[in-house]
């Protein structure tokens, strides 16, 4: 019998369609879209580009999404002008993750929310305890 690993590939918008991650040619043609958006990539047509804000490990503000089943808290993980990457632990007890309409999010303090992240740094939320 032989053990097989399976590897999950992430796939990213590279040129002129989705690939996976570990592409490490590039053609003269994206080589050449990236260097006129500094680094860049290309979105894709339609789409408009905009930088991800997160903050550090252990220090994501806490928030509650307002979803049609019902609000959710959790902690924002990265943001942009448009949307918010959330984590939280479902009933279940694993971690999920989600991209939300950023309409939909309204931060909260650490100890409104239902569920605390173990792993917080607990001097950052609570600085004059």
């Amino acid at each position: 019998m032989r053990a097989t690993s399976e590897r999950a590939v992430e796939r990213v918008f590279v040129g002129s369609g989705w690939h996976p991650s570990d592409v490490t040619k590039v053609d003269v043609v994206t080589a050449s879209s990236y260097a006129k958006n500094r680094g860049e990539p290309r979105t894709p047509a339609g789409a408009r580009h905009t930088r991800t804000a997160r903050e550090p490990y252990c220090r994501e503000p806490y928030v509650r999404v307002q979803l049609d089943r019902g609000p959710l808290d959790a902690k924002a993980i990265s943001w942009d002008q448009t949307s918010v990457q959330v984590k939280w632990i479902d009933a279940q007890g694993s971690s999920r993750t989600a991209w939300v309409p950023a309409g939909t999010v309204r931060r909260i303090h650490r100890d409104e929310s239902s569920w605390r992240d173990p792993y917080d740094d607990y001097a950052f939320y609570y600085p004059d305890r």
